[in-house]
């Protein structure tokens, strides 16, 4: 599989999930309550629902032109900044003992870094966004390894009845995340890394979100964590398919 190829599938999956993330603000009236946990208090939220939303769904389209494709990714960053600035940061500060509201944080932060390297890759020397936008997907990679070894029991109950050896498939993603951080960091085997991490995060889309889906169609988080995983499976073909990720 050849880089463009890598490039293409992984622009693909994240501009569907920014579009459908985006259909999730307008069509459910509200933040996603995971992603974007903003407060029930917050005057006019409903407005802001809908403006968010009707500019995630912008961002989605204008990176699928190749005139514009530039402000569309970088106003995906802006936006997925935005929500980590004036709604996580606050929340983390306020409830530093809370994992959920961290894993959250590492959510958004693992998405904007996708942007950057999406942004990276349609530019004309966007080495440095791509280093960057990696650099950040890594940060959230270990985070994420670390809750699968502290949560480990949670996190195994999430996975469906006819997997065996719940435990162990938990801590065969965490090994999946750590192996994959240092993969990026020392820029060995990144091709390969990213492809399998891409295709594990797809196939948790296809068995345990979509099942998840289905039975729960008018859950809104379920369908947002959908979109977060797919999101999560196109950033790491982005970065099979960079070549200027060696030793971010």
């Amino acid at each position: 599989m050849n880089n463009n190829l890598y490039l293409n599938i992984g622009k693909l999956f994240l501009v569907i999930s920014i579009i459908a993330i985006g259909a999730i603000h307008i069509i459910s009236g509200h933040f996603p309550a995971g992603l974007m946990p903003v407060a029930a208090s917050l005057p006019v939220k409903q407005a802001l629902a809908y403006l968010t939303g009707s500019l995630m769904i912008m961002a989605g389209v204008l990176v699928l032109t190749k005139k514009y494709a530039t402000y569309g990714a970088s106003l995906a960053a802006l936006l997925y900044l935005l929500a980590l600035l004036l709604i996580h940061v606050p929340k983390v500060l306020a409830d530093p003992n809370n994992p959920s509201e961290w894993a959250a944080v590492f959510e958004v932060i693992c998405i904007m870094g996708g942007t950057l390297i999406l942004l990276g890759n349609i530019s004309k020397d966007g080495t440095k966004l791509i280093k960057t936008g990696t650099c950040l997907f890594v940060i959230g990679l270990l985070v994420f390894g670390v809750q699968h070894y502290m949560y480990a029991q949670f996190v195994a109950n999430l996975i469906p009845t006819w997997i065996p050896a719940h435990l162990f498939c938990d801590y065969l993603v965490m090994v999946a995340f750590f192996a994959s951080a240092i993969s990026f960091i020392i820029g060995r085997l990144t091709r390969l890394a990213g492809s399998l991490l891409g295709l594990m995060f797809l196939i948790w889309v296809l068995i345990l979100h979509l099942p998840r889906v289905t039975a729960n169609v008018h859950t809104e988080p379920e369908w947002t964590s959908l979109f977060v995983a797919l999101a999560f499976s196109g950033i790491s073909f982005l970065i099979a398919s960079s070549t200027a990720t060696s030793k971010i």
